[in-house]
């Protein structure tokens, strides 16, 4: 049982690495706090935004007609007029958007004539909320303001006012609480299982790997009895055992920092069941162990620890791509689901909803992941042996 003593080794060694231990154990739950407070917290900002009242400069506001500036007013938009070149301003990001009544406005509304209104925008004024402007609400304002006066003229011909609406539309909203408290974290989530899978055993396997080779003690280790399948074995072992702690810190980490959010963040919502948490973290096992003989074949075949955390960074990059695009573009067969990362946490984020997993998606996950595992391995055996490991860079 070679294996299991090399395992002990390297797990002794890092609880005894007082720095490295704080960083594998504090930065997983630094990150599951971080994205659990980030999401709601630029909703909430975004939503304040949106609810502020919007000043908007508005060259010809004389032309304009009383039921005009009262209707806006009703929507929080104040109409202040505007002495300069708003189309410059609006065009230079001076002001996020403008507003241009054409000449006679009042007189064409009052005739039942065209009247004419120029709205120029600039969503890039502001910075990346778009400098308090909410667009959607201007839409509104005008769509009243037109419904309004679209009342009063069929009312002066007599018209009865329910042709306007011969259907009634009776909106019920059935998701739960658990499906609103996911929809915020079936975008962040996916990625924290992803990115968790990577970066939490990083730290040790370029330790076991490339650490040692540049301390120089992977050469002790390989003239013991141990055979290079079983060394290499139980550093994996190694490795996934630290992967694991990380994940599980990371995830809870998000479900406590999530459930102790203000509801002024997060409303009626609340936290996710942490049922969830937990079918996320032994969903994200399989693939953490793909990601450890991933992160072993790269820095072993690198000449110390500062090259191989360098190497680890497309790895890195690529993993979070491909789980935003699981967020964002779930799969529509279950096949996908095999690939790995792209089904784990294509899983996850319907987890997260409180939606229904499609038939077999988790079991072809898990495959999927240890059929990826048992290819790297046996590529990571093929690097893993005396002559590479003490001869070549």
């Amino acid at each position: 049982m070679n294996y299991l003593n090399i395992w002990y080794k390297e797990i002794l060694e890092v609880v005894r690495d007082r720095k490295g231990l704080r960083q594998i154990l504090l930065m997983p739950l630094i990150l599951g706090v971080f994205y659990a407070v980030l999401n709601p917290a630029l909703g909430e900002l975004v939503n304040r935004r949106s609810e502020k009242t919007i000043v908007l400069p508005v060259q010809g506001l004389a032309y304009a007609d009383e039921a005009f500036v009262t209707t806006f007013a009703r929507f929080d938009i104040v109409l202040e007029p505007y002495s300069g070149d708003l189309e410059t301003a609006v065009r230079t990001a001076a002001e996020p958007a403008g507003l241009i009544f054409s000449e006679g406005f009042g007189e064409h509304v009052a005739n039942e004539e065209d009247a004419r209104l120029t709205l120029l925008t600039n969503p890039t004024a502001g910075g990346l909320f778009g400098g308090n402007l909410s667009l959607s609400r201007i839409q509104l304002a005008l769509q009243t303001y037109n419904q309004g006066l679209t009342v009063d003229r069929l009312q002066a011909r007599g018209v009865d006012l329910q042709v306007l609406t011969p259907v009634q539309l009776d909106a019920q909203d059935l998701s739960t609480a658990v499906q609103r408290a996911g929809a915020a974290a079936a975008i962040f989530l996916p990625m924290l299982v992803a990115v968790g899978a990577v970066n939490g055993g990083s730290f040790i396997a370029i330790d076991v790997t490339a650490g040692e080779k540049e301390r120089g003690t992977l050469e002790a280790l390989l003239g013991t009895p141990a055979t290079d399948r079983q060394i290499f074995l139980g550093k994996l072992l190694a490795v996934f055992t630290v992967t694991a702690v990380p994940i599980g810190l990371t995830l809870l980490g998000f479900w406590a920092a999530s459930a102790l959010l203000p509801s002024s963040l997060v409303g009626d919502a609340g936290a996710l069941p942490l049922s969830v948490i937990f079918k996320a973290i032994l969903i994200t096992l399989p693939l953490a162990l793909f990601a450890n003989v991933l992160l072993m074949i790269i820095s072993i075949r690198t000449k110390g620890f500062k090259e191989a955390q360098s190497a680890m960074a497309p790895l890195l990059i690529g993993v979070t791509f491909v789980a935003m695009a699981a967020a964002f573009v779930p799969p529509v067969d279950t096949v996908l689901y095999l690939i790995p990362v792209y089904g784990t946490s294509a899983i996850v984020g319907v987890l997260a909803q409180g939606g229904i997993i499609p038939a077999n998606a988790v079991l072809f996950s898990v495959v999927g992941s240890l059929l990826a595992t048992a290819v790297v391995v046996v590529v990571a055996l093929r690097l893993f042996n005396r002559e590479r490991l003490l001869y070549s860079l």
